[in-house]
């Protein structure tokens, strides 16, 4: 319980999440998944069927697309979420964790550097020891001898023998250095005279040249050339060969010169080394008075050493066992913390994989998502338009089966209309057909007109058929159609004069009311004779 309790606290002060927070994003995994599930069987569903969803499915379906976005983006924004809670452990591990390595480093290199400097303290002190005995050592030493001396009275102090001893060195080459600076001078000497013997010899030689050239030139001008070249050659080498011995000879000078310079100025330093190493021996012949006068004195010091040094080499002890004792717990608690430590960081990497891996499957999953959800948009919108299409055309259907139940109605009404019409033309033709038998009794005197008449009044009425058949609508207002129904009249029958039909007009509404009310609707125009008369005169 201890250690649960101690990991927790670590955790926390750590700064990461405990295992409610993990439940918690498992289980809202859980149900996205379920979701998820739900929606692809929802799917194949609607693959399957490939049926036109009614107007509550669709709904269903647009509503559930709408939650299946908000979800995606709610689990967006949560993949966001642990994505940033994920850099926030990563950051605050390697943060955290490298501070707190880092302090225990750094408590482990001081602990390093203390132990390092108590190792360094001892063994100074360890070297003080030695350096106390030696000099405990020395000092008896020379405290022996300088009592044998005292007793004798003749044996000189070792500092006094060894400047003696340097004295008697530099002596001895002092007279090393003089004897070889003397012999260096005869050797330039001697240099010198053979240089200048081969100076007078070189210029006795140039003088004695033209006259051997002028005499020989007598002698061999009967030898011939090869002897004079040959002589040229042979004094030529000989020149070559003096002057090379005389510019060896220079170089030796210069060089002999060079070396006598620094000969005189090292003889020169060697005697100011003298004098000093002169002053030096009466120095040493002061300090060693003075260093007897001090001899007392550190015999005293001495024993004050003997007892410091009792003393620090039981602290030395004592520090001794303390450092072993921390090196000790300092290894037993580095030890642990670099367990605990360790298994820590691998725990957390264990986690932050396990995370790495649910973050990849959620993002594979709503990818998947989105793209289903894309798809049902793009099958919703292909459906929608063909829905659109198939009410635009529906609509058009609407309206031309209007317009053919109207045009139905006014066929049917004009067919109506046609068959009354054609009713009272029957009657009408009945009663002409009486009438003319009753004005062929009366008028039997002028039995031609009467025929004549009748003829035009068969005419006139094959005439006025023609023009209910010709025209458009059953109700004419308009005088223009009149004039073109009675121009068409005219045109049918020509022979028949405006009279006759102004007559047949009369006849048939004075034998039928019934048929003159027809004809009124119809034709409102005809009812006064006078402009009957005029459009028939207008229209011959």
């Amino acid at each position: 319980m201890t250690s649960k309790g101690a990991k927790e606290t670590i955790v926390t002060k750590l700064g990461f999440k405990s295992s409610s927070s993990a439940s918690k994003t498992e289980a809202e995994l859980e149900k996205v998944r379920k979701e998820n599930a739900h929606l692809r069987r929802k799917i194949d569903e609607l693959a399957k069927r490939h049926v036109k969803p009614p107007e509550s499915d669709k709904s269903k379906l647009l509503e559930r697309i709408l939650s299946l976005e908000t979800l995606r983006e709610r689990n967006n924004q949560q993949l966001l979420v642990k994505e940033q809670e994920l850099e926030t452990l990563r950051q605050q591990l390697s943060a955290r964790g490298g501070e707190v390595v880092a302090s225990l480093q750094a408590q482990l290199e001081q602990r390093r550097r203390e132990a390092e400097q108590r190792d360094v303290l001892f063994q100074n002190l360890s070297q003080e020891t030695e350096n106390l005995k030696n000099k405990l050592a020395t000092v008896s030493a020379r405290c022996q001898s300088n009592e044998a001396q005292v007793v004798n009275g003749q044996v000189p102090p070792a500092d006094l023998a060894l400047v003696q001893d340097q004295l008697r060195d530099a002596l001895e080459k002092n007279q090393q250095w003089l004897v070889y600076d003397q012999q260096r001078e005869a050797y330039v000497q001697s240099v010198l005279t053979r240089t200048m013997e081969l100076e007078q010899q070189l210029a006795q030689a140039k003088q004695e040249q033209p006259k051997q050239e002028s005499s020989s030139e007598a002698s061999d001008n009967s030898a011939g050339p090869e002897k004079e070249s040959q002589l040229k050659s042979h004094y030529d080498q000989l020149m070559l060969g003096l002057q090379k011995d005389l510019e060896n000879q220079k170089d030796q000078v210069s060089r002999t010169q060079q070396e006598l310079s620094v000969q005189r100025e090292q003889t020169m330093k060697a005697q100011v080394a003298m004098q000093s190493q002169r002053e030096q021996v009466t120095r040493v012949q002061e300090e060693m008075s003075a260093l007897q006068r001090k001899y007392e004195g550190k015999c005293s010091e001495l024993s004050s050493f003997l007892m410091k040094y009792d003393v620090k080499r039981k602290e030395l002890e004592e520090a001794k066992m303390q450092l072993q004792a921390e090196r000790l717990s300092n290894r037993h608690a580095v030890n642990e913390e670099r367990h605990v430590s360790s298994e820590r960081a691998d725990r957390m990497r264990a986690e932050l994989d396990n995370m790495e891996i649910r973050l990849e499957e959620e993002r594979k999953r709503s990818a998947e998502l989105l793209l289903q959800v894309n798809m049902l948009q793009k099958s919703l919108l292909s459906q929608n338009e063909e829905q659109r299409r198939i009410a635009v055309l529906e609509q058009q259907i609407q309206l031309s089966a209007k317009d053919f139940e109207n045009e139905k109605i006014d066929r049917q009404s004009m067919q109506h209309q046609l068959h009354k019409v054609l009713k009272e033309l029957r009657k009408a033709r009945d009663q002409i057909a009486k009438l003319e038998s009753a004005v062929s009794v009366l008028r039997s005197s002028q039995m031609h007109a009467f025929q004549s008449q009748a003829h035009t009044t068969g005419s006139s009425l094959s005439v006025l058929l023609l023009m209910t058949l010709l025209a458009p609508h059953p109700h004419l207002k308009s005088p223009t159609s009149w004039m073109r129904v009675s121009w068409s009249a005219q045109s049918v029958a020509p022979h028949i004069p405006p009279v006759a039909t102004e007559s047949c007009w009369l006849t048939l509404t004075t034998a039928s009311p019934k048929l003159a009310q027809i004809l009124d609707q119809c034709f409102p125009v005809w009812v006064s004779g006078a402009a009957f008369t005029q459009e028939g005169s207008n229209i011959a």
